[in-house]
Parts: structure tokens; sequence; C-alpha cells
């Protein structure tokens, strides 16, 4: 993009500095289900873990801003680490084609409210459940663009609280990494369903926001994946009628999606750093309804476990 902003041709490395990055690792194993995410806005990092025990809803929340360094994450997708390596909130999150893996990794310190923990999930690049795609999602009336990586893939591995000895299990996971061109007030809205549903391994992620390409019917994130195999979904329209707290409606206007989201737990941040504004709403719940695959198949969910994200973000 060589002219993001209004057109006018600043140089290289002062568009660039719009270029905002995500990565998130949403995961679901042995009773927990989660979200590690690392974001990259140039001058500062922050990096976050929070999970949910799906049998009690109590819920675990660790987070750090990361100074600045050159890059917090990659832009190939051939290999890469993006990683926190503060000693009270170690997180790294990594992968590598060539060994055809992925890992994640935690060990964050508590304090009176909150455990130790730690958790390790590993994954080949060749199980069944694997998939890899990239979306690309241009806006020419705003001069702007955004990318995202999408893998699903099953794991292995454990979450210990103060330091128990916990075996491995299986689970699954998913993993997105974005690079958009921002704007100034940027709302984002995501929902991600993940988990094995009448012995079917099923992973959808849902996206709503003010980047949305200008032809959103072409262009998009969405896509669900049953047993390995992607379908494309049509733009989706996330509402809360009653509030965030309540019942969510996510429906489409072509039949694919009609899906409602209960809350069951939420946590709420609010980061003021110089000219930065951030306000997140991450929220466990579970997913209602019926999506519909490439094959015209009919996945109909109840209680089916997932995570909404809501992101603002006011950027200068």
């Amino acid at each position: 993009m060589r002219a993001p902003y209004a057109g006018i041709p600043f140089p290289t490395f002062l568009t660039k500095l719009r270029i905002k990055s995500r990565i998130n690792y949403v995961f679901a194993i042995d009773g927990f289900i989660g979200l590690a995410e690392i974001m990259d806005f140039k001058v500062l990092g922050l990096s976050e873990i929070i999970f949910w025990n799906t049998k009690t809803g109590k819920r675990y929340v660790y987070h750090a801003v990361m100074p600045p360094r050159r890059r917090f994450i990659p832009n190939i997708t051939k290999r890469g680490i993006c990683a926190c390596y503060r000693k009270s909130r170690f997180l790294k999150i990594s992968w590598g084609r060539n060994h055809k893996h992925g890992a994640m990794s935690f060990s964050v310190k508590g304090n009176s409210v909150r455990p130790n923990a730690e958790g390790y999930f590993y994954s080949k690049i060749d199980d069944d459940f694997h998939t890899d795609c990239m979306f690309v999602n241009p806006s020419p009336t705003s001069s702007r663009c955004s990318a995202t990586w999408f893998n699903t893939m099953e794991i292995k591995g454990h979450i210990a609280l103060n330091k128990e000895e916990a075996a491995d299990s299986a689970g699954l996971a998913i993993m997105t990494l974005n690079r958009t061109y921002i704007k100034v007030h940027s709302k984002i809205k995501i929902a991600y369903g993940l988990g094995i549903y009448k012995e079917r391994k099923i992973a959808f992620l849902l996206k709503n926001s003010n980047l949305d390409a200008a032809d959103s019917d072409r262009y998009n994130d969405n896509v669900l994946v049953v047993d390995g195999k992607q379908t494309a979904l049509p733009p989706v329209y996330m509402t809360h009628p009653f509030g965030i707290d309540q019942k969510w409606i996510i429906q489409d206007t072509e039949s694919m999606v009609d899906l409602t989201f209960t809350p069951i737990s939420k946590n709420s941040r609010v980061l003021n750093i110089i000219a930065l504004r951030s306000s997140d709403n991450t929220i466990y719940g579970t997913f209602e309804g019926v999506l519909i695959t490439a094959d015209g198949e009919k996945i109909s969910l109840k209680g089916f476990p997932g995570i909404l994200y809501r992101n603002l973000i006011r950027f200068i």
C-alpha cells in the first residue's frame, strides 16, 4: 500500500507504522478452553493468556506489556517465534513448516487471587485436522488491506496450576496471524468455536469489523472446518441487543450461519498508554444453532464451547 493515508504518498517507513499485527492461539484441551494473544503496536507489544475451566467456569487471566523491540511478530509463515520473555509472564508461540510442527507454551506467576500456571501444547502439521489457508481482504476505497493466516490443528499437552502434576491429553487449537493497515478508530468482533461434537472435530472463525473489505461477499476471514475439511463462509453480523453480557446473535444473509452465543464468563481490559487506547472483552460461552458446509451438510450445534472477542482501538 503506497498511499494508505488519504492518497498521500508518504515514505514507507511512516506508512508501515499504521500496520498492526496480532497472533491468536485458541485452544481446547482437558477441561480447559483459552486464548493466548500477542499484539504488535510497533511502539510496544501486549501479551495475554486467558483460560477457563469448562466444568466450573473459573477464569484465569495473565497479561503483560512488552517494551519496544525490532519485531514482535514475524512477517513470514514458513517458520517463526512470537514470545514474551518476562519471567513472570513467559509466553511463546512457534511454528516451522520444515520440521512440520507447531507449539505454544507459557509459564506465569500468580498472586493472592490467581495461582501460578504453566502449559505446553505441541502439534504436528500432518495430522488429519490440520488446515492452512490465507485470507487477503482489500479495501480500495479506504486505501487499506488486511491479511490473515489461519490454521487448525490437533494438539497434545497440558495445563498445570500451582505446579500440580498433569498428564498430557489430546485437544484442538486454532492459530491466526493477522496484519492490518489499521484505522484511527478500529472495531473488531471475532467468534471462535472449537471442540468435538458428536464425534466430529469442528472449528470455525467468524469475524466482523470496520476494517472489512469493500466487497465482503468475496473477501472475508470467515471459515468452518469439519474433520479437516474447510468451508468458506459469507460475511456475518454480530449483535448483542441486550448487552454484551447477554445472548449474542450471529447470522449471515445466505442462511449458512445462524448461531446464538450465550456468555458464561467475561474478562474486560482497558489500556491507556500515551496515544493508544485499547478496550478488550474476551467472553467464554457456548454456541447454539446451525452451520452449513460447502457440501450442503447441516451442522447443528448445542452447548458447543467457544470464545467471543471484542476489541476497540484508538490509535494516533
